[in-house]
C-alpha cells in the first residue's frame, strides 16, 4: 500500500486518471466533462476510484465521484482528502 502524501501533483492525478480511461493524458482536461466528454460510466467511476485509493491511500466514493463531474473537481476532492487527512 502507498503511503498516503501531503500534497498533490496534480499531473501525477491526471495520469492516474487517464490510465484507468485507457485515454491519453491530454484528453483528460480540467474541465472534461466525465460523462459527457469522456464515457464515464459507473465501471469506469469505480476503476478511476480504486487507482486514486491505492495511489494516495484515501478512500474516494466512486458514486461521489461520478457526481463530481470533472476532473476540476475531482483533483479538488482528492487534495482536500490529502490536505485534511480526512478520516475514512
Amino acid at each position: 500500500m502507498t503511503t498516503p502524501q501531503t500534497a498533490l501533483d496534480t499531473e501525477e492525478l491526471r495520469a492516474v486518471v487517464a490510465g484507468a480511461l485507457e485515454l491519453p493524458v491530454e484528453e483528460v482536461t480540467d474541465d472534461a466533462r466525465f460523462k459527457e466528454d469522456l464515457e464515464v460510466d459507473s465501471l469506469i467511476s469505480l476503476e478511476i476510484a480504486v487507482r486514486i485509493e491505492e495511489r494516495y491511500g484515501i478512500k474516494i466514493d466512486d458514486a461521489q465521484l461520478a457526481e463530481l463531474g470533472t476532473f476540476r473537481l475531482v483533483s479538488e476532492l482528492v487534495r482536500g482528502q490529502l490536505d485534511g487527512g480526512a478520516a475514512a
